[in-house]
C-alpha cells in the first residue's frame, strides 16, 4: 500500500475504534459524523430518506476497516519494500582504479576495452566485475583497436613494432590483425606490413564479414615533389599518405584485399604548375591539398603527414568516415565504388568516385576559412550515431583540443548537411555546420593530447574514453556523469586496489592508457550461448565481507553491505536509506525520513504544520480556524454562544429586534410593534397597522389627518361627524349634515319645503298660497288695475278689449323689466366674483367634486297655479336664477336644477370661500 492508503486505513480504524469504545452507533452530541460530511441533528429526517445510500457507505466502511485490520502483514511488506539500486558506487575517496562511481541512470550493458600495455582484452559489467577476457597467444599489445564479432570472437589489431620491413614508426603502429575465439584461440591472423605499407590505429568490422583497415603507404621525396609537394615541407625522407583497404579473411592466415581507396588519388596543389595535381585549391574542396599540414608542434611536416586514426562505416549510406589528426579534419568517402572508381573522380552512388564527399573541422585546409574557423584539434574516433539512438545519423568524435587556445578535450556531435544524398556546400564557403549540435567537456580537468574516443549509447547516454588516463565516463545528455571506471591494467598486469597508477612516457598520460572503449548490450548476437556470469573485479582487492554478496549495496567498495545512514540497518534491508529507520513518530511503519506525511494524529496534516496535535485539524465545525479539539468554544454562527447552548443555530442569538425571546434568525414573525405584521412589511412602525379609523389605507399611528368623513377636517376637530363640515347651504354656521333647519333664504321654512327659494315664503299678500315673490299676481283682487269698470263687456266691446290689451301689455312689460333686472344682477355678480376673487387652482375633475350637496333630498318647488280671471290671463315665465356655469361646463352628474340651487356653494367650495 502507498503511504496515502496507509493513512486512509488508519483513519478508518480510528473511526471504528471510536464506535467500539463508546458502545454506541453514533455520537451522543448534536452531530452525527460520517466520512467526508457532518450532518446536523435537523438533517436526520433527510437521512431517513437516504438510508439505502448510507447503508452502502457504512458497509464499505466496515469492509475497508476489516481489510486494513485483517492484512497487517501485507501492509508491512508493502511499506517496507526495498528497491535494489541499479548501480551504487561512490569510491572517489577509497578506490584508485576500477569502478569509481555509478548511479541508477547508468546503461546496464557490457564494456569492452583493450589496455594498450597488455595482450589481454576485457569485458566488464556496469559494476566493474569481469565478465570475460581474451588474451592473445602472440603476446602483442594492441595496435590499437579491438572489436567483438557477432559470433563472440574478438577482432583486434596487434603492434608488431618495427618488424616486417619499412621505416614506419610512431603512434598507433600495428602491422597485424588477429581473430581470437571466445576461449582466446587464435583462429586467424594476418599481417599487413612491408617496405611500402603498414596498418595502424583502427579497423572496422563490416556486415559481410570483411573489415576495413587504415594503413600508411610510403612515398619517396621524388614522388612527393612530383605530386606537387613543396620540398620545404619535407622534413623527412618519406611521405606517408593514408589509404584504406577492405580485407576478406581467408583460411587461418590469408586474406584478399577486395577494395581499396588512396588519398594519393585525390590531391590538389597550387605550389608548382609544372607538377601533378595543379589547380585552384579553393575551387576543389573535394580534394586534399598535398601541402597543407596542421599538426601541432615542431614536426608539422613529418612523414606521418595525415595521421588518420579512426574509421567507421555506415551501411545505410554505404559510406566511410575517416578521422585524420594532423589535418584536423574528418572526411566522408563513397564505399559503393569499385577500386578503379575509388581511384577516380566519378562513379559510385555519389557519382564522384573516390573524391571527398564531405569534410569538416578545418576550413583553412581548402581555403574556405582562417585558423579562427578551426573546429577540430587533433581529434580521434569518428563514428556515426546508430539508428534508434538520440542523434541518429550525426557524427560523434573525441575532440582532443591539441592547439586550442585553452587546453581541454571535448566530445562533439555534428550534423552534416545531407540533403537528398548530397552534402550541400555553397561555392566559396565551408561545409556546415558552424558548430557542434551537442558537446560535453570538463574544462581543463579533462585534457588528452592523443588517443581517446566516444560512443552514443542506446539509452541516450554517451560513453567517453579519456585514453591517456585510461578513464571511462558515461555521461547523460544533460552532461552529468552517471558512471566512471578507471582501467586497472598496466604493463605487468592488473593493479592492486588503492595503488597509484604510474605515470606514462608523456606528461599527460599514465601507464593504464586505452585507445577507446566500446559498449555491447545484453542482446548482442555475440553473447548468445555465452556464460556472462560476473566474476570478480579485474584488479586485486581486499573483501572485508567475503561471505556476503555486497553488490550493488557496497558503495564504498569494502566488500560489505553498507549501512549508509548509520541507523544499524544495512542498506539491503533499510526501508528508508539515508535516514534512521527507527524514527517513526506517527507509527505508520514508514520511517519519518521517507514519510511523505508525518502525521501522528492521522488528520492528514504534517506534524510540523499541525494546529491541534492529537486531534483532526480538518474538523472545525464553527470554521473559526481553530480545530474543534483545541477550540475553547464551538460557535458555528459566531454569536458568542456555544453550539450546544445555541437556541438558533446559524444565527446570532443576541439579535432579537422584537424582543419576543426568539432570536431573529429563527423567528417566524419579527413584529416590534406587536400589530401582527412583520417589521419588513410594516407600514407604520411602532403602531398598529390595523387601526385606520378613516379607512384611507394609512394606519392612524402614521396618519397626519384622521378624517373619517373625508371633509379634510380631523376627526377630533370635526363639528359634524360623518358629514362634510364645509357644506352649509344656508350659511348659518351649522354644517348641513347636522343642521335641523336648512333655510337658505331665512324665511323660517326649510329649503326642502320652501315654495319660493331665495324669498320669504311667509309673504303672501293675496293669501293665495303662493309667496308674493313667486306670485305673478301678488296683490289682492281689489287692488289690481281696471277693476272699476263694471260695465258688461258686450256693452263696450271695444273699450273692454282695449283695456284688457293694455292691462296685458302692462303685465308683459313688467315681467320683461324684472327679467332684465335679474339678468343684470347675475352678470354683475359673476363679474364681481371674476375680478375680486383669486383664480381657482386648475383642477382636473374625473367626477363631481366631493360636495355633499345631495346629502339631503333636493327641495322640490311646485309653485301654485296662478289664479285665472274670468278672462284667460297670459302666463308670465318664472325665471329661477343661478350662478354662471364654469368654463368646464356643468359638473358631471349634476342637473341644471341642482346647479341653480347649489351652484354658488359648489363654486365657493371650489375656490375655498363660503359666502354664507
Amino acid at each position: 500500500m502507498s503511504p496515502a492508503a496507509n493513512k486512509a486505513c488508519a483513519a478508518l480504524i480510528m473511526a471504528r475504534s471510536w464506535e467500539s469504545d463508546t458502545g454506541v452507533a453514533q455520537p451522543p452530541a448534536s452531530t452525527i459524523t460520517f466520512p467526508f460530511r457532518t450532518i446536523e441533528k435537523d438533517d436526520r429526517p433527510r437521512l431517513n430518506m437516504g438510508r439505502p445510500l448510507i447503508s452502502v457507505s457504512l458497509s464499505l466502511l466496515m469492509l475497508t476497516s476489516l481489510l486494513c485490520i485483517a492484512s497487517p502483514s501485507v501492509l508491512a511488506d508493502e511499506s517496507s519494500e526495498i528497491v535494489e539500486p541499479i548501480c551504487n558506487a561512490n569510491r572517489n575517496l577509497t578506490w584508485t582504479v576500477g569502478l569509481i562511481y555509478c548511479d541508477d541512470r547508468v546503461d546496464l550493458d557490457y564494456t569492452l576495452f583493450a589496455p594498450m600495455s597488455s595482450a589481454s582484452t576485457y569485458l566488464i559489467d556496469t559494476h566493474g566485475r569481469e565478465i570475460h577476457s581474451w588474451t592473445s597467444s602472440s603476446g602483442l599489445r594492441p595496435g590499437l583497436s579491438a572489436y567483438m564479432l557477432d559470433d563472440g570472437d574478438l577482432l583486434r589489431t596487434a603492434n608488431i613494432g618495427t618488424d616486417g620491413g619499412g621505416s614506419f614508426s610512431g603512434g598507433g603502429i600495428a602491422g597485424k590483425i588477429e581473430r581470437l575465439s571466445w576461449n582466446s584461440q587464435m583462429e586467424w591472423e594476418w599481417y599487413y606490413v612491408g617496405d611500402s605499407r603498414r596498418s595502424h590505429h583502427d579497423i572496422e568490422p563490416l556486415p559481410n564479414g570483411n573489415f576495413l583497415m587504415i594503413a600508411w603507404e610510403s612515398k619517396s621525396v621524388e614522388q612527393a615533389e612530383q605530386a606537387g609537394r613543396d620540398p620545404d615541407k619535407m622534413s623527412q625522407n618519406q611521405l606517408w599518405p593514408d589509404h584504406i583497404v577492405e580485407v576478406e579473411p581467408v583460411g587461418t592466415d590469408q586474406a584478399n584485399i577486395v577494395w581499396e581507396w588512396h588519398i594519393w588519388d585525390h590531391l590538389i596543389q597550387d605550389f608548382d604548375s609544372t607538377k601533378d595535381n595543379y589547380g585552384v585549391v579553393a575551387d576543389h574542396p573535394e580534394l586534399l591539398d598535398i601541402n597543407f599540414a596542421d599538426a601541432a608542434g615542431p614536426n608539422k611536416y613529418k612523414s606521418d603527414w595525415m595521421h588518420c586514426n579512426g574509421i567507421d562505416y555506415n551501411p545505410i549510406l554505404d559510406q566511410i568516415a575517416l578521422s585524420c589528426k594532423n589535418t584536423n579534419e574528418i572526411y566522408l568517402i563513397d564505399h559503393s565504388t569499385t577500386t578503379a572508381e575509388a581511384a577516380s573522380h566519378s562513379g559510385g552512388n555519389s557519382g564522384k568516385g573516390g573524391d571527398l564527399l564531405y569534410r569538416w573541422g578545418n576550413p583553412e585546409a581548402y581555403r574556405a576559412g582562417t585558423p579562427e574557423d578551426q573546429q577540430l584539434f587533433g581529434q580521434h574516433d569518428i563514428h556515426w550515431i546508430q539508428e534508434g539512438r538520440p542523434g541518429a545519423g550525426d557524427l560523434s568524435l573525441f575532440n582532443n583540443g591539441v592547439g586550442r587556445s585553452t587546453s581541454y578535450s571535448s566530445v562533439d556531435v555534428i550534423s552534416p548537411p545531407l540533403v537528398n544524398g548530397e552534402y550541400v556546400i555553397q561555392p566559396g564557403s565551408a561545409w556546415g555546420p558552424a558548430a557542434p549540435s551537442w558537446s560535453w567537456d570538463q574544462g581543463t580537468d579533462m585534457y588528452g593530447t592523443s588517443i581517446s574516443g566516444s560512443e552514443r549509447l542506446e539509452n541516450g547516454n554517451t560513453l567517453v574514453t579519456w585514453g591517456q588516463r585510461g578513464t571511462f565516463y558515461e555521461v547523460n545528455l544533460e552532461g552529468e556523469i552517471v558512471w566512471e571506471y578507471i582501467n586497472p591494467v598496466i604493463g605487468n598486469g592488473p593493479m592492486n586496489q588503492g595503488e597509484t597508477i604510474p605515470q606514462g612516457q608523456n606528461v599527460n598520460s599514465q601507464q593504464n592508457t586505452v585507445f577507446k572503449a566500446h559498449r555491447y548490450n545484453s542482446s548482442f548476437a555475440g553473447f548468445v550461448g555465452k556464460d556472462l556470469t560476473p566474476g570478480d573485479y579485474v584488479e586485486s582487492w581486499t573483501d572485508n565481507c567475503n561471505k556476503e554478496e555486497s553488490i550493488p549495496w557496497d558503495s564504498d567498495g569494502d566488500g560489505c553491505i553498507d549501512d549508509t545512514d548509520g541507523d544499524g540497518v544495512k542498506d539491503n534491508a533499510d526501508i528508508c536509506r539515508g535516514f534512521d529507520d527507527a524514527i517513526d513518530v506517527d507509527s505508520d511503519s514508514i520511517p519519518d525520513g521517507c514519510d511523505d506525511l508525518v502525521d501522528s494524529d492521522g488528520d492528514g496534516v504534517e506534524n510540523s504544520q499541525d494546529i491541534c496535535p492529537g486531534f483532526d485539524d480538518s474538523i472545525d465545525v464553527d470554521s473559526d480556524g481553530i480545530p474543534d479539539g483545541c477550540d475553547a468554544i464551538l460557535d458555528s454562527d459566531g454569536d458568542g454562544v456555544s453550539d450546544d447552548l445555541d437556541t438558533c443555530s446559524g444565527f446570532d442569538d443576541t439579535i432579537d429586534v422584537d424582543d419576543d425571546g426568539i432570536a431573529d434568525g429563527c423567528d417566524s414573525l419579527i413584529d416590534s410593534d406587536g400589530d401582527g405584521i412583520s417589521d419588513e412589511v410594516d407600514v407604520c412602525d411602532g403602531h398598529d397597522d390595523a387601526i385606520d379609523l378613516d379607512g384611507d389605507g394609512i394606519p392612524d399611528g402614521c396618519d397626519s389627518l384622521i378624517d373619517s368623513d373625508g371633509d379634510e377636517i380631523s376627526d377630533d376637530e370635526d363639528l359634524c361627524d360623518g358629514f362634510d363640515d364645509a357644506l352649509d347651504v344656508d350659511g348659518d354656521g351649522i354644517a348641513d349634515g347636522c343642521d335641523s333647519l336648512i333655510d337658505s333664504d331665512g324665511d323660517g321654512v326649510s329649503d326642502t319645503e320652501d315654495q319660493c327659494s331665495g324669498f320669504n315664503d311667509t309673504i303672501d299678500q293675496d293669501d293665495d298660497g303662493i309667496p308674493d315673490d313667486c306670485d305673478q299676481t301678488p296683490l289682492p283682487v281689489e287692488e289690481q288695475a281696471n277693476v272699476t269698470d263694471l260695465e258688461p263687456t258686450e256693452d263696450k266691446p271695444e273699450s273692454s278689449t282695449s283695456q284688457d290689451s293694455e292691462a296685458s301689455e302692462s303685465k308683459m312689460n313688467s315681467a320683461v323689466i324684472i327679467a332684465v333686472i335679474g339678468l343684470l344682477i347675475v352678470f354683475i355678480s359673476a363679474a364681481r366674483l371674476l375680478f375680486m376673487r383669486p383664480p381657482p387652482e386648475e383642477l382636473e375633475w374625473s367626477s363631481a367634486p366631493p360636495l355633499d350637496v345631495f346629502a339631503s333630498p333636493t327641495p322640490e318647488h311646485y309653485p301654485p297655479e296662478p289664479m285665472q280671471s274670468v278672462a284667460e290671463q297670459p302666463q308670465i315665465e318664472v325665471i329661477v336664477q343661478g350662478p354662471p356655469l364654469p368654463a368646464t361646463g356643468l359638473p358631471a352628474g349634476w342637473t341644471m336644477e341642482q346647479w341653480q340651487h347649489y351652484g354658488q356653494q359648489y363654486l365657493d367650495e371650489l375656490n375655498g370661500h363660503n359666502n354664507g
